[in-house]
This record gives C-alpha cells, sequence and structure tokens, in this order.
C-alpha cells in the first residue's frame, strides 16, 4: 500500500466514511479484478454484452430485465429519459429538448438531496422538470396525491431516493409512495445507489432501481439499472442520443456482472464479526482516554443495511473544540483518514468499518487521540465551525489543478 503512495506521491488514505466518491468510493474485488482482465484483451458486441448482462443480473436480483451504465449518477439521468421518450427515437434524439413532452419527475422534496452533486441536476440532465412534493422536513399523502392531479398530464415519473443524505422526518415511506405511484399509474424510479438489499425494491413494487455496482460489491465503477423490461429498454435506447457520452465499457459491465453474482454468494457471517470486533476495539480504546466533551455510541444505518456504525459526538463548551476542527485535522493527517461527516452540523461524526484493513482501526484511535491533544492545547486551529469547514472543503477543488 505504501509503496503504490509513496511512487505516485499521493497521501495515504485510511477510509473510515464508507464508500465515497471522492476517495475512489469502493476497493474492486479480485474476482471482479479478474473479470475485468479477462473481457479486456477482446473486441466484444455492447448489445450481446448487455444482454448478457440483463440477463444473469436480472437472475440475481428477481426483476425482469438489467442494463448497466456509467455510475449511479448517469444511470438516474438515462432512467429519467426513458420514460420521457418512451422507445420514440426521434425524441431520444431531440433530448435534452422536451418541449412538448411529458417531462416532469415528482419527488419529494427532502429527496433532493446532494451526494457530491445535486440529484436534481441529475434529472434536470435529461430535460425533465423537478415537480416538488412537501417540504424538506415534512411531505404526506395529501401532499403527494394534490401535487399529481394538478400535474397528471405531464408528469413523466416520480423519484423515490434511498439515502442517509435524504431528509426522513415526516416523509412518505417506499411502500406508501409505491403504492399512490400506482394508483396513478406513475412509474417510479429508485435511486438505492448504495444499498445492500437489491431485490427489496422489486418485492415493493419499483418499476426500475439504481444501484452502484462499484461500492458494496466492488466492480470497477459502473451503475445498473434493473426492474421492468419495458421501461429498462428505453433506458438502453438512451445510448443512442444523451447516453453517449455517459457509455460505460466492456470491462465495467463484464465486472458487474461479477460483482452482482459474487455478492450474493459472499459470507455474510465474516463480515459481521469484523465490523463487531473493530467497533468493540473502539468502545474499549475510548473508554480508556476518559475526553472531556467527547462521547460516542454504536448506531444503525438509517436505510436499514446490516451495518452499524460509531458515533463520535463532540460538546464543544466542554472540550473546547469543535467537531468540524477533528474531522477537518483527520482529514488533512498523514495518513489522512476520512469520516462520514454529513451530519457534522449537529456536532457529531461516524466511523464506518466497511473498508478498513488489518489494523487500521488501531491506527485511526491512535491519530485521533494525537489530533485531540493538540486541539486541547491549542496548537492547531480549534474552533473551525460548519461555515469555515464548507469552505476548507471546497478549496481543494477550487484550487486544482494548481
Amino acid at each position: 500500500m505504501n509503496h503504490f503512495y509513496k511512487k505516485n506521491k499521493l497521501t495515504p488514505i485510511i477510509n473510515v466514511s464508507g464508500f465515497m466518491t471522492k476517495i475512489g468510493a469502493s476497493i474492486c474485488k479480485n474476482d471482479n479484478i479478474k473479470a475485468a482482465k479477462e473481457i479486456l484483451p477482446f473486441f466484444v458486441n455492447i448489445d450481446e454484452l448487455q444482454l448478457l448482462a440483463s440477463k444473469r443480473i436480472s437472475k440475481q436480483l428477481g426483476c425482469e430485465s438489467a442494463v448497466i451504465t456509467a455510475s449511479s449518477s448517469s444511470a438516474l439521468t438515462e432512467s429519467v429519459a426513458a420514460t420521457i421518450t418512451g422507445k420514440d427515437l426521434q425524441k431520444i434524439y431531440k433530448l435534452p429538448n422536451t418541449q412538448g413532452l411529458k417531462n416532469k419527475v415528482l419527488i419529494q422534496q427532502g429527496h433532493l438531496t446532494n451526494y457530491g452533486a445535486e440529484v436534481g441536476q441529475a434529472i434536470r440532465l435529461s430535460g425533465a422538470k423537478i415537480l416538488k412534493c412537501g417540504s424538506k422536513l415534512s411531505c404526506n399523502n395529501e401532499d403527494v396525491i394534490n401535487k399529481i392531479k394538478k400535474n397528471i398530464n405531464s408528469i413523466a415519473c416520480a423519484m423515490y431516493v434511498v439515502s442517509h443524505h435524504c431528509s426522513d422526518y415526516n416523509s412518505l415511506n417506499i411502500k406508501t409512495f409505491i403504492k399512490i405511484c400506482k394508483r396513478f399509474k406513475i412509474p417510479l424510479i429508485v435511486d438505492a445507489a448504495s444499498e445492500e438489499y437489491m431485490e427489496d425494491f422489486f418485492i415493493a413494487g419499483a418499476d426500475m432501481a439504481i444501484f452502484s455496482s462499484h461500492k458494496f460489491m466492488g466492480s470497477l465503477t459502473a451503475g445498473i439499472v434493473a426492474g421492468k423490461k419495458k421501461y429498462i429498454r428505453n433506458v438502453y435506447l438512451q445510448n443512442l442520443g444523451i447516453g453517449r457520452g455517459m457509455k460505460v465499457g466492456k470491462e465495467g459491465i463484464y465486472s458487474s456482472i461479477s460483482a452482482v453474482e459474487n455478492w450474493y454468494k459472499r459470507n455474510t457471517k465474516n463480515d459481521l464479526f469484523k465490523q463487531k470486533k473493530i467497533i468493540s476495539y473502539w468502545l474499549k480504546y475510548l473508554d480508556t482516554k476518559n475526553y472531556q466533551g467527547i462521547d460516542y455510541e454504536v448506531i444503525p444505518d438509517p436505510t436499514g443495511n446490516k451495518i452499524n456504525r460509531f458515533r463520535i459526538i463532540v460538546d464543544s463548551k466542554n472540550s473546547n473544540f469543535s467537531a468540524q476542527s477533528l474531522a477537518y485535522y483527520l482529514e488533512k493527517n498523514n495518513p489522512s483518514i476520512y469520516v462520514r461527516d454529513d451530519l457534522i452540523h449537529l456536532n457529531h461524526f461516524e466511523l464506518d468499518t466497511c473498508n478498513l484493513k488489518i489494523n487500521q482501526e488501531k491506527i485511526v484511535m491512535k491519530e485521533m487521540d494525537k489530533i485531540i491533544k493538540r486541539l486541547i492545547n491549542k496548537k492547531i486551529k480549534n474552533n473551525i465551525n460548519q461555515s469555515m469547514y464548507k469552505k476548507l472543503s471546497m478549496k481543494s477543488w477550487l484550487k486544482w489543478p494548481d
């Protein structure tokens, strides 16, 4: 590991943030690397290869059909486009111009989240218009039904986002949302990019569902759209239009087939044992430290994946430093330690065990201990607030490639 970083003069990274694109999303698994290597020396007919992927992946997921895209974000854009154009080639060639077409996407406002880019932008890239339901913190049956009735002749589809990024307070659950969509015969797309239990969404009644094959499953970077054949066919046809710039290579397709099939063969007991062992170590380690103003707890995954995470809570009045300061200096450390900081404005962040290698859980605690001591002694800036944290996070983007 260190040889690679030294050779290329890159910062070593320990990932306790989960599956985040900004640090490469995941580590490709050996079987999926082998699959990519197997196909790379050959020319293949992409239509045939995508058909092979459709048959093998849909068999695993318990749905009618599937197609591989460049990423789950491109899958989102192409899925929406498919509901606007159908199989009409002239409409496909016309996108993103949707004038005169059913082009609205029904979505709860709390689901218009940001995963590194906005969900809304991925929708709009297709030429669609967003039809918001409710508010960011509340959406009920009446909000959705009234919005549908007022716009029934212009709605192309509905979108439901399953993500820890979403604001789920008082929003409609997926079963209720699907029931309403079926009542009004509106195709429903579920964005479930980082979810483990993919088949559940088809059991619930989704018309299409979107997954990242490279996150939990560890393929080369690619997205999967799966669901009803009549919709998946139209997703594939987008490759003749706006999907051309979102195309996936043969190695991404074949690696995704391997990833899905191997995912359903995995040993879940080993994964759970590793997670439990790491979290137990963190609990014992912090129990011996008695840091003033720092608390910690084990929390379940908010979307139902079988993952527990370790939450670090910082009371800045008693600790004399902010959660943002601790997270920032962990990231700027060497090795750089990326934490799950979605809710850091609430003065806490989380540690995810999924991508840790042997003994890295010990390095995380050791380095965090060093940084906490420096923050307490005011040897580094200890009062980074949310506004400063956001600006510092954007700094590397705005300076690139300098």
